[in-house]
């Protein structure tokens, strides 16, 4: 008895999204541009945070001495910050293998190496190189260094540059989440103004019926139910039709984006992570189509 009910009310459902061919491919069309806009704003969330935390990865503090720096000074420096609970490594680079590196790196530059031979003494600074354990310690890092007690015999102290790329991208990435969010909310608000009018139309085109399920003893709940599976079954095919979309447009773009991103692996994430997504944008579409359901049921079905 109970799955003749549930079945009637599935069906009853499915002929109000059928007989309105035309209105429900506009509604579940919007509903589609809102999940779509969701999926897109999480493939940006990811490009951003693989960014940033590719950008703090290569990140460290450089310590530049001053060429009256000697050794043991440069060894003391280097052995306080080892004691430090936020310093991963401490590398140290002399003077001499900067000037080996630097000949190395412009190995097939003539000018450079002429310029080079030609000198009497060594340009390049001694420097120690230091990466935190996180990308947030580099200024406890910095602060200890400028507090330290050798301070005077170091030249320079490079983060504060790369201090500003990181402030800067984490600001872009925060502004993209932010926008994408408030797109995202007001293409929903507009998701569920248009299902709300489609069940209003339904609602309003059926009134004979509905008085005959009242005169028979129809129940609310069975009056309503069929506008909450219609409002659902928006929200399923828009859902269905998102995915289908957006997963072949991140297989044609990972492989552009991991060109310009080496190990970027865009496309194996959201492999992975189908079922997840699948899961959530269903869940999101049924979610938007039930609430308009309701919205409209509440307002236009007085019962």
């Amino acid at each position: 008895m109970w799955r003749e009910k549930f079945q009637r009310v599935l069906n009853a459902g499915w002929n109000n999204f059928r007989r309105n061919s035309y209105v429900s491919i506009g509604t579940t069309g919007v509903m589609t541009l809102v999940l779509l806009v969701f999926l897109g704003l999480v493939a940006v969330n990811f490009l951003a945070s693989t960014i940033v935390v590719s950008l703090e990865e290569k990140v460290d503090v450089s310590a530049y001495f001053k060429s009256d720096a000697t050794e043991d000074e440069i060894l003391k420096v280097q052995s306080d910050l080892r004691g430090l609970a936020v310093v991963k490594s401490v590398e140290y680079v002399s003077q001499d293998e900067a000037l080996a590196d630097f000949k190395e790196r412009h190995a097939g530059d003539a000018l450079i190496q002429e310029s080079l031979a030609e000198l009497d003494d060594n340009p390049l600074q001694a420097s120690l190189n230091i990466k935190a354990r996180q990308a947030g310690q580099y200024g406890a890092i910095v602060e200890f260094l400028e507090g330290n007690a050798l301070r005077t015999f170091i030249d320079k102290i490079n983060y504060y540059e790369n201090e500003k790329v990181i402030s800067r991208i984490h600001s872009i990435s925060g502004a993209i989440q932010n926008w994408g969010f408030l797109a995202t909310l007001v293409l929903a608000a507009i998701a569920v103004l248009v299902t709300f009018n489609t069940i209003r139309l339904t609602i309003y085109s059926q009134k004979q019926e509905i008085e005959i399920m009242r005169l028979v003893g129809g129940s609310n709940w069975h009056i309503r139910a069929p506008y909450l599976v219609e409002g659902a079954l928006y929200g399923s095919f828009a859902a269905l039709i998102a995915l289908v979309v957006f997963y072949p447009l991140v297989f044609v773009a990972a492989p552009k984006m991991e060109t310009l991103m080496p190990g970027l692996a865009m496309g194996s994430y959201f492999i992975g992570h189908l079922p997840a997504f699948t899961l959530l944008i269903w869940g999101a579409g049924i979610v938007l189509g039930i609430v308009s359901s309701i919205v409209a049921i509440r307002k236009f079905l007085h019962i």
